[in-house]
């Protein structure tokens, strides 16, 4: 190879570990990355859309009793088997839990208390049958819009769903702020509500359901990641068609 000619350094493999506990979860991480992974933790179900969205791939090593419900009852329907590979790390090892763990997409059962060494070799065995990820591709999901006319929501692959109205001003003051924490304060008052009044669990539904509503219509995780003690993030592209502010009130003008 001449001198002056440069060859990448193959990107880092991904792994999500979802451990609820911390400190299982840490040692988990901490051992991946001096092996070399790109590794990432979640405490909840609901910590991993982010990670799930982008289009790398990688290895997800899955407790299943996780605080907001059964981890592959709610992240094995939304696995890629082409870019993701699945490792069951959990306590439940009856034969049954095993048969159930392969029957709906784990590819290793590994029983508690996992060996890390062994983890690491089960994580890089499974990388190796993963799609390779072209590095100069882009790294964000497709463009979503939010229409403020007809008050719908488009897909990237082109289903549409209608909106409420305060699923509408909640996504749009997400898409002006693409990629940067909205907090819960900030959402509330786009909604017209004033915190200190409004039951913040009330917020939580609004954001459920809409989340329901995604993937039941739409067939696609919605794009907003919780920020634990925070707000909310908006993490994929989300054009506003037609661009306009946003209006004094959650119902908008009349027409």
């Amino acid at each position: 190879m001449s001198p002056n000619t440069h060859q990448a350094e193959p990107s880092p493999l991904r792994v999500l570990i979802v451990e609820d506990e911390a400190d299982l979860r840490d040692a988990m991480i901490d051992y991946l990355q001096f092996e070399g992974c790109q590794t990432t933790g979640a405490g909840r179900i609901a910590d991993c859309a982010a990670w799930l969205a982008h289009p790398a791939g990688g290895v997800i090593v899955l407790d299943l009793g996780l605080p907001d419900g059964d981890g592959l009852a709610a992240l094995g329907p939304r696995i890629d088997r082409r870019r993701h590979a699945l490792v069951l790390a959990t306590a439940r090892g009856r034969l049954e839990d095993r048969i159930r763990g392969y029957n709906e997409g784990g590819d290793v059962y590994l029983i508690k208390p996992v060996d890390l060494r062994e983890l690491v070799s089960v994580v890089r065995g499974l990388a190796s049958r993963l799609s390779p990820f072209p590095p100069d591709a882009p790294a964000t999901p497709g463009v979503w819009v939010l229409n403020t006319v007809n008050w719908r929501l488009t897909a990237p692959e082109g289903a549409s769903c209608p909106l409420t109205q305060y699923e509408r001003r909640l996504l749009l003051l997400l898409a002006q702020n693409p990629g940067n924490p909205v907090s819960r304060v900030a959402v509330l008052r786009a909604l017209g509500r004033d915190g200190g009044e409004y039951d913040p669990r009330s917020l939580e539904i609004v954001v459920r359901r809409l989340r329901g509503k995604s993937v039941k219509e739409l067939g696609v995780e919605l794009p907003v990641q919780t920020i634990h003690g925070l707000g909310y993030v908006l993490v994929a592209e989300m054009r506003v068609d037609p661009a306009r502010e946003m209006g004094p009130g959650p119902a908008g003008r009349r027409r």
